[in-house]
């Protein structure tokens, strides 16, 4: 379900964090997007979303409790 695609480094996702909440401040101050300016959106909330599924991936793969797995 998830884009196979690496992580961005700590910089990629700060512009991510950044795109999405200028365009979330420019909604509510001047409603919805135009459908350039939504596809933008779009893209960046999926990389975030991407980003965040492989770190909870790499904490499943790196936590081990004393019986081996949680």
């Amino acid at each position: 379900m998830a884009d196979k695609q690496p992580a961005p480094g700590g910089d990629e996702w700060d512009d991510i964090v950044r795109q999405l909440r200028q365009l979330s401040e420019h909604v509510r101050q001047d409603g919805p997007l135009p459908e350039p300016e939504r596809a933008a959106a779009e893209v960046a909330f999926r990389q975030g979303l991407a980003h965040l599924e492989n770190e909870v991936q790499g904490l499943r793969g790196g936590l081990k409790g004393s019986s081996g797995g949680w």
